[in-house]
């Protein structure tokens, strides 16, 4: 790979490969929907594109098993993006490009000079460069977006993420004088962090949830805390902020990607449900629901010159969601949610009736809406599929009758050894425009 300077710590280990079901169409057309907006349309042709997708795996499956869209990924990383063309060209996407790009240069790439995109997403990105590339990004996206498109912005967010700040200045204190890759530096100065929690950290008494983050992240990759905590530039993002940058170019907040987020009795403690009535600014409410869940990664969805839809249209848009049960999905009985504020049960008078129509074959929200739990409650039956997808037992099919001819050679492709960076696992599911670690094509 490329290494890339990030202050005095130069990144010399690739960024291990992920894939975010968040950023997919068929889970973003289902999203938006959901929450009121008309959505680019799917069923044709339409385009879509990733800023800061590292070794592509994330662009990769999307356009394998999403045949009628056209997906670009643009990093910096030269190597990284020789990588991914060279994965695609081995597996036969022909609706896929790979950009070597600096955000900071508004000139761009001469062969994307003239795309416009109907969803640009971005993963992680925002909270680890600095001012100047976000302001690129913003810049891209103004440029870029379609009317009415949609940009999902995911990034580490206070107060959730804010303790781990600290953590991270040590950690790259301790690791800028090291002879070692970026991966190894990590893996000490995180050895080191350790040994100051072993040995009693005022810190991290005072903070003991610290503790908790500390356990989680000795179990992460080396190459993924080296991108993550030993750039200089990495600081978690006020949501506020973020909504009034993009406000700035013309794209308002729609909600979160992360659908139980945008159902307010399941995610936020119940006496601060009142409190936050009393909430009229949007930067406002969504910085009371950060503090109120701790919230530490937030999936933003914003979109260019909002379309509201009336409750006639928005229940036509509902109606034409196509669902299937997901590998696994439980086929009856109620469900048990574990969420940001505690488990929270999913009555079986609501989700079992839902759950066995699934179970017998896909069935659109306008079938759904026929069951008895649901006659004259729409509203109601929203949330139950938007908690279903959220929990991964249904998910949105795709509407276009497009043959997904490179998703099996894909498929293929990832398993085999040194294709992948990191622990991998990702199967490409081309029914519903997505993938699923261990799933069959």
């Amino acid at each position: 790979m490329t290494p890339i300077p990030h202050g005095p710590i130069a990144l010399d280990v690739p960024y291990p490969d992920h894939f975010h079901r968040e950023t997919m169409p068929l889970w973003l057309h289902a999203t938006v929907t959901a929450l009121g907006y008309a959505a680019p349309d799917i069923s044709t042709p339409y385009t879509w594109c990733e800023l800061g997708c590292g070794g592509g795996l994330n662009v990769l499956l999307a356009a394998a098993t999403n045949p009628s869209g056209r997906f670009v990924g643009i990093d910096v990383d030269t190597g990284q993006i020789e990588r991914a063309r060279g994965i695609a060209r081995d597996a036969g996407i022909t609706n896929v490009a790979f950009i070597a790009r600096d955000l900071r240069d508004p000139g761009g790439d001469a062969a994307d000079a003239e795309a416009h995109f109907d969803f640009i997403v971005t993963h992680g990105v925002w909270a680890w460069v600095a001012d100047d590339v976000r302001q690129g990004m913003l810049e891209f996206v103004r440029r870029r977006l379609k009317p009415e498109g949609i940009a999902h912005v995911g990034y580490m967010t206070h107060p959730g993420a804010s303790s781990l700040a600290a953590l991270g200045k040590l950690m790259r204190e301790f690791a800028r004088h090291l002879p070692d890759n970026a991966a190894d530096k990590a893996r000490a100065a995180l050895a080191f962090v350790r040994r100051l929690a072993d040995a009693g950290s005022g810190y991290l008494a005072e903070h003991p949830g610290i503790a908790r983050q500390l356990e989680a992240l000795e179990h992460e990759d080396p190459a993924y805390l080296a991108h993550e905590f030993l750039v200089e530039s990495w600081q978690p993002q006020h949501v506020a902020d973020t909504i009034r940058a993009f406000a700035t170019i013309d794209c308002a907040y729609l909600g979160s990607a992360t659908p139980v987020e945008n159902i307010d009795a399941l995610s936020l403690p119940g006496d601060a449900q009142a409190l936050l009535r009393e909430l009229r600014s949007v930067p406002l409410a969504e910085t009371f629901k950060d503090i109120a869940r701790n919230q530490s990664l937030r999936r933003d969805l914003y979109q260019r010159a909002p379309a509201a839809l009336s409750p006639e249209r928005h229940l036509r848009a509902l109606d034409t969601l196509r669902l299937a049960a997901l590998p696994g999905a439980p086929t009856a009985g109620g469900l048990t949610f574990d969420t940001r504020i505690g488990r929270v049960p999913g009555p079986a008078e609501l989700f079992d009736p839902v759950l066995r129509a699934l179970a017998e074959g896909p069935h659109d929200f306008a079938q759904l809406r026929a069951l008895a739990a649901f006659r004259d409650a729409p509203g109601l039956l929203n949330q139950v599929v938007q908690m279903l997808l959220w929990s991964g037992c249904a998910h949105p099919l795709r509407a276009d009758d497009a043959q997904a001819t490179a998703a099996g050679a894909l498929d293929a492709l990832l398993r085999e050894p040194g294709r992948i960076v990191g622990p991998g696992g990702w199967r490409p599911l081309p029914r519903f425009g997505t993938a699923l670690i261990g799933s069959q094509p």
